[in-house]
């Protein structure tokens, strides 16, 4: 039969056992609802909020930015257009000169004068005709020596046609921009394009990846281009744009690869549009090299 002692210590060893899993076990579930825990808890996830209400707020603002830049550019060429307009006066109608009175008012020609081209004997009277703007800069009388006349309505100094290219550049050029959060303007013959290109393209993987318009393939490169230019302030290729913004050229993203801070570039003014920017593997970047895809300037 054990002691006294044994009993003791055994029943002792057994309370303290059960103390412990109780503590164990509740202590646990007061944990999650501890006010430590849950201030904690609350404090980090109303950062997190505060940081993405901040990002997308900083977006808003550089998305209303481009748009109020690109409103501004269309109303001053706009009121460039109305203003010139405005200076050169209309041009009668030829037919409103000859509305009234005598058909051709001019001097009679005297009786006997030899009929030239231009002029119509009238009875005993012979009147000279009025030359247009075509005869007098062409000084042949032919039949059909007439150019035709434009037949475009001309409003505030800018045809129709002119309004309606423009409206198109725009759209196009709105379009692109929602192609993706990075767009390269290029040219299929130019090297610094294809330079630029390749460092994008085969050094790196961006995602979403850069979105390549071939501004001598696209129907309206010359409107796009022009509109680049006042958009970004550069009229030659490549141009890459991040969210609106160009970070130039063909030697400016090599500078920037070279240096090492096309990453910390791309990621800082694509913000959470732009996911991934990290560099292609080495291994990757010397089969690429020896397929003959690098470019000097």
């Amino acid at each position: 039969m054990p002691s006294s002692r044994r009993i003791k210590a055994a029943g002792l060893i057994a309370i303290l056992t059960v103390l412990v899993i109780v503590y164990i076990s509740r202590g646990a579930s007061n944990t999650h609802t501890s006010p430590f825990y849950t201030r904690t808890v609350e404090a980090i996830k109303n950062r997190q909020s505060t940081e993405a209400r901040q990002d997308m707020l900083a977006e808003e603002r550089q998305r209303l930015a481009r748009v109020e830049k690109l409103e501004r550019e269309h109303k001053v060429a706009m009121d460039a257009a109305g203003a010139a307009g405005a200076e050169e006066p209309p041009k009668p109608h030829p037919s409103s000169s000859t509305s009234k009175g005598d058909p051709y008012d001019q001097k009679p020609i005297a009786e006997g004068s030899k009929s030239v081209a231009g002029r119509k004997v009238m009875g005993d009277k012979a009147y000279s005709r009025p030359a247009g703007p075509k005869e007098k800069l062409d000084g042949v009388a032919k039949v059909g020596n007439i150019a035709p006349q434009s037949t475009h309505e001309v409003v505030g100094g800018q045809s129709e046609e002119a309004k309606r290219a423009q409206e198109m550049v725009e759209t196009a050029f709105d379009e692109i921009l929602k192609k993706g959060p990075m767009i390269v303007f290029s040219k299929t013959f130019c090297p610094f394009s294809k330079k630029a290109k390749h460092i994008l393209l085969d050094l790196y993987t961006i995602t979403p990846p850069p979105y390549v318009v071939e501004l001598d393939q696209h129907e309206l490169g010359p409107g796009l281009q022009k509109a680049l230019e006042k958009m970004t302030g550069r009229r030659t290729v490549p141009n890459v744009l991040i969210n609106g913004r160009s970070i130039g050229g063909g030697d400016d993203i090599e500078e920037l690869h070279v240096d090492d801070k096309l990453i910390s570039t791309i990621s800082s003014m694509g913000g959470k549009r732009i996911t991934k920017v990290e560099k292609v593997e080495p291994a990757a970047q010397e089969e690429v090299q020896r397929e003959g895809l690098r470019f000097k300037a």
